[in-house]
């Protein structure tokens, strides 16, 4: 394994009382024990500092920064002006790895890679036997493809999960993250994940996909993303400007143009479920029309609608069909079964 690494693992914590254990324990039961474990408390006002401050007392690797709460983003650029590995990893407070998910970090850290990506799974206590899968390794000609898979969520392999929205499950080199400057943006409450992903992958010159299932994504009813929030338009709005920007100083919007589309149609259509036609969302009709007529009028989403029957995956393509044709009761009473049946 040559010189061995020292991996840096990032937990933001904000009032995880009731999983934060659960998380730091597969931390520390990893069978690679060259790291250090960086828990960000951003305010929490649960018993969370304190299970923070036992877990400290009791690991000499186990490092606590505390601020004012100040978002998820905050908390983990916080983390990595701490952090000191060489390799850096994020854990949500509410999630699990694997036990060899460092260990697989650590074997692969001889071939140099920029970055690397690995599966992950729901809820399950322990991920199911897996049929061994090669490794995949891709060269700095292939960093564009892999945005794209960003964007439209293209697997690397028919039986892979590789979450590419979110930054867990994953190792990014610290040296390309302090090169670059690279942070999380702090404007943001959404999407910042797949921002610093795409900002990173136009950066990296290498990455190695490892189809190992090394991270449990714990789903719950008080997630975020299960709430209506009267700020996701102004989010989504900022969002795709800033992906749409980085793309372009990069050379690489032309290139990936379609794709960029099929993901601001899939943005589009999360916004219209999670909040125009949330059955929580209390205005009335015909505010929600206006909401409607707001996004079908606007420059980067009107562009992406030109696309929408070449892109993405047919019920997008019909919800979004739907909502060219105004047909607004429709789609509200598609997102209330929606949310009765998902929700």
């Amino acid at each position: 394994m040559g010189d061995r690494a020292l991996i840096s693992v990032i937990i933001p914590v904000y009032n995880v009382e009731s999983y934060l254990g659960r998380c730091i324990d597969s931390v520390l039961r990893s069978d690679y024990e060259d790291f250090e474990l960086i828990l960000v408390n951003d305010g929490s006002t649960d018993a969370s500092p304190r299970i923070c401050a036992e877990y400290a007392r009791r690991d000499s690797r186990v490092r606590v920064l505390s601020q004012e709460n100040k978002g998820v983003s905050a908390a983990r650029n916080r983390g990595l002006e701490s952090c000191r590995g060489e390799w850096v990893v994020f854990v949500d407070g509410d999630d699990c790895i694997s036990p060899d998910f460092l260990r697989h970090i650590a074997r692969e850290s001889d071939h140099n890679p920029d970055l690397m990506l690995f599966d992950f799974s729901w809820n399950a206590t322990d991920p199911a036997p897996e049929v061994p899968a090669e490794t995949i390794r891709y060269g700095q000609e292939d960093m564009l493809s892999l945005v794209g898979s960003t964007l439209t969520l293209r697997q690397l392999r028919k039986q892979g999960n590789v979450n590419f929205l979110s930054n867990w499950a994953r190792a990014m080199k610290k040296r390309v993250i302090d090169q670059h400057g690279l942070r999380f943006s702090e404007d943001l409450f959404g999407g910042e994940d797949t921002l610093f992903n795409i900002e990173y992958l136009l950066r990296a010159k290498s990455c190695t996909y490892i189809p190992r299932t090394v991270y449990v994504y714990t789903i719950h009813r008080d997630s975020s993303s299960h709430r209506f929030n009267p700020r996701l338009p102004d989010n989504n709005d900022l969002l795709l400007r800033k992906v749409k920007r980085a793309l372009e100083e990069h050379g690489a919007f032309p290139a990936l143009e379609l794709s960029y589309h099929t993901y601001a149609l899939n943005l589009m259509t999360s916004l219209l479920f999670r909040s125009v036609f949330s059955p929580w969302n209390p205005a009335s009709f015909q505010e929600k029309r206006e909401m409607c007529r707001r996004l079908r009028n606007d420059e980067i989403l009107r562009g992406a609608m030109a696309d929408n029957g070449r892109c993405g995956i047919w019920k997008r393509r019909v919800f979004l069909f739907i909502f060219r044709l105004r047909c607004y009761r429709i789609l509200a009473l598609i997102c209330r079964i929606l949310h009765i049946v998902w929700v």
